[in-house]
């Protein structure tokens, strides 16, 4: 009788029990294909969110052997993919237009402005200066404007990438640098009556240029290291704008006082 109970008992379970380990090996497949969709989506999540914040689109070494096509990543915007290499040419853009940018607006524009607020009378007296001060501003202009159509492109690549802040703020100095431009070619004479009028708006555009350019640079570039690059250059100019405007008081205070006591002696004399 427990024999005949055994061979039952065995006629039942060994035809199942391949169908049972079938069922358990489709089960791990497909948990294991779970998981890999899991953390594809959730490679493109972060590639997304970097995108969104640096505007450099980064793959994670863990799921990189995990995606179907190695030579495709998961940044998409308006419906496109980009390859590894449109992604490093994309980079490459963004790093040459914020160089153009920080470069022609943010450093040469004042350094034309220093070089003519002090060297042309007082504190230092430079025959040239206004060959240098053109110079400056044109080049300046010259590589802020390529710099800026590149950043018209890449705003119209991708959104994340300009905020509508720094698109506001380049937008007015950009406008701002042109009238200054075209008021430059279209120069007064000193004999015009309205030539003190011209240089008190021609100073008061281009200081405000200075300061909304500064802005645009701390409101729309995301890199660290040419944020404090650009904040040390900043300071340099900052110091020696300091210690010129000084030193012109002192020849100013100097000079009239020279002129008063000439005067005085002249009265006396008389």
């Amino acid at each position: 009788m427990a024999l005949c109970c055994l061979t039952l008992l065995l006629g039942l379970f060994v035809p199942f029990h391949p169908i049972y380990a079938q069922i358990s090996s489709t089960n791990e497949l497909a948990q294991v294909q779970n998981e890999r969709t899991i953390l594809l989506k959730l490679d493109t999540k972060i590639n997304e969110m970097e995108v969104q914040n640096h505007g450099t689109p980064l793959q994670r070494p863990e799921t990189a052997n995990k995606t179907t096509d190695v030579n495709v990543t998961s940044y998409k915007d308006k419906g496109h993919i980009l390859t590894r290499d449109h992604q490093h040419h994309f980079k490459n853009v963004i790093k040459v237009y914020r160089i153009l940018i920080l470069i022609g607006w943010g450093i040469l524009l004042p350094i034309g402005v220093i070089i003519a607020r002090y060297f042309r009378n007082f504190p230092l007296l430079c025959d040239a200066w206004f060959k240098y001060h053109i110079a400056c501003q044109t080049l300046g202009y010259i590589m802020g404007t390529i710099g800026w159509s590149m950043g018209l492109w890449l705003g119209m690549s991708s959104k994340y990438l300009i905020s509508k802040t720094q698109s506001t703020l380049s937008i007015i100095a950009f406008t701002l640098i042109n009238v200054q431009m075209l008021a430059t070619l279209m120069r007064l004479n000193k004999e015009a009556g309205y030539c003190k009028c011209w240089n008190i708006c021609h100073h008061l555009v281009g200081y405000s240029i200075i300061g909304i350019v500064i802005a645009n640079i701390h409101a729309g570039f995301h890199a660290e290291t040419l944020k404090r690059v650009y904040d040390g250059i900043l300071g340099v100019l900052t110091v020696l704008v300091v210690t010129l405007e000084i030193h012109r008081c002192k020849f100013k205070i100097m000079h009239y006082a020279v002129n008063i006591y000439r005067e005085l002696w002249n009265r006396e004399g008389s």
